[in-house]
């Protein structure tokens, strides 16, 4: 399911780098609730390198840090043209799993 990992370097980059393409948006436990086989550490270390390098920015969601692609990053738009090829590479089920999400709103006063 890897076919980044050679030109990224790690597992944890390409998981991070896919979700967030599918996404938008996401926080480290999001991430790595979806990937099991990586750790969390794994890609909490591979989204700080990635900030880090300018590909991605963070923001603050309640006590959650957020990532997502920065903008401003000079080469973001050919790697997300990248990741969209690569995803047609992914077996339809990982694909459908990745890239459909059916979360809904949560209901007004539902308890945690």
């Amino acid at each position: 399911m890897y076919y980044l990992t050679g030109l990224l370097g790690s597992k944890a980059k390409e998981c991070v780098l896919m979700y967030l393409f599918a996404r938008g948006k996401a926080y480290v436990s999001e991430i790595a609730a979806f990937y099991p086989e990586v750790s969390r550490s794994a890609i909490q270390n591979a989204a700080e390198v990635l900030e880090k390098d300018g590909v991605l920015i963070e923001g603050q969601q309640g006590n959650l840090r957020v990532y997502e692609f920065n903008p401003r990053c000079p080469y973001g738009r050919p790697l997300q043209l990248l990741l969209q090829d690569v995803s047609k590479c992914y077996p339809p089920g990982e694909r459908e799993r990745l890239f459909i999400f059916r979360g809904a709103p949560r209901r007004k006063g539902k308890a945690v």
